[in-house]
């Protein structure tokens, strides 16, 4: 066998399908047909009848018969080279795979898609989800939100009811349009959170003594009240929910329960920081509604330059990403709104 190995056949070693007996055969092909010969027997089988098994690294490569016989083959330089111009030529996907090359193509190619996904499609997901988010979940997420607010980093207000009063009667009397719904004005004290405001996706506008007490007058406040509601107008609060917990979300619209969601949202409104698409667009809509009442977009660049003062912020510092904006370049084009 080893001289006729030499003369162009190729060892292999054939099992019959019947019993475990290894049997060492030579493979040759001979125009349509591969030629098995062994010591005691000779099989021809149609080159088109044979089940060629992939290839895994370095093991050994199947030839299968139909009658569940089959040839391990190891010499896999031979094998190709007997395989090239007959109907058993790997496939080029075959021939791919045994690639690094074009393994770590493909990895990379996997990688920039997911990317893009990621960078692009997730967004777009998020929004079409936002907007058709029925209002009874808006409602649930917003209730459940305020409430483990409430239990851990939010406390009752300790601002006089008349003057609670007053700012919301106020801020009622401008009659924001948040996308259909009317906002709601609560009042909490943040503690450690300092001056600030938040948007539930119910509605529901928190906004804490600390920014009441930053203001000289309530027509600041409700600048920053106006910046408020173009985030809730935009659904900006529930799509980077969507954005960052996608599975979660998935998992609720096939099973309906949100309790996940829930928990999710009060670590997102308060330690997350909104891109800088969103806040434009929060900024936009204050600036457009502002003006419509005779309020001038200055009072929230003013606003947002005694926040960033009273939360140690730098002005001209965006993130290490440049997706969060700078509040330096936010107060600018806020004021040139103005001009």
């Amino acid at each position: 066998m080893t001289d006729d190995a030499s003369g162009g056949a190729l060892e292999a070693h054939y099992y019959d399908g019947r019993s475990a007996r290894q049997h060492r055969v030579l493979l040759r092909v001979e125009g349509e047909s591969l030629l098995i010969t062994g010591d005691d027997f000779e099989r021809a089988e149609p080159l088109a009848a044979i089940r060629i098994a992939e290839r895994f690294g370095s093991g050994p490569r199947l030839f299968q018969f139909g009658d569940g016989a089959h040839c391990e083959i190891r010499d896999h330089a031979r094998l190709s080279e007997m395989m090239r111009g007959t109907g058993l030529a790997p496939r080029p996907i075959e021939r791919w795979q045994q690639s690094w090359r074009i393994a770590a193509l493909s990895l990379l190619g996997v990688a920039v898609a997911a990317l893009i996904a990621w960078r692009y499609g997730l967004p777009v997901a998020a929004r079409v989800l936002a907007e058709r988010t029925p209002p009874g979940i808006n409602a649930l997420l917003g209730e459940e939100t305020l409430a483990a607010l409430d239990k851990g980093l939010l406390a009752a207000s300790k601002l006089d009811p008349a003057r609670q009063m007053e700012i919301s009667e106020g801020f009622d009397a401008l009659a924001f349009d948040a996308a259909g719904q009317v906002p709601k004005l609560v009042f909490r004290r943040g503690g450690a959170l300092g001056a600030n405001a938040f948007a539930l996706p119910d509605g529901t506008v928190i906004i804490l003594d600390e920014l009441v007490a930053l203001s000289d007058d309530n027509i600041g406040i409700y600048a920053v009240l106006a910046h408020e509601v173009g985030h809730l107008s935009h659904r900006h609060g529930l799509r980077m929910l969507l954005q960052g917990s996608i599975v979660a979300v998935t998992m609720t619209a096939w099973l309906g329960d949100v309790s996940t969601v829930l928990a999710l949202l009060p670590t997102v409104l308060i330690q997350s920081q909104y891109s800088r698409s969103f806040e434009a667009e929060a900024d936009d809509y204050a600036v457009r509604e502002l003006a419509r009442r005779g309020i001038p977009s200055a009072q929230l660049a003013d606003m947002l330059e005694k926040l960033t003062k009273a939360h140690g912020i730098e002005p001209e510092r965006g993130s290490l990403l440049d997706s969060h904006p700078a509040p330096a370049e936010r107060i600018r084009k806020l004021r040139d709104s103005t001009r």
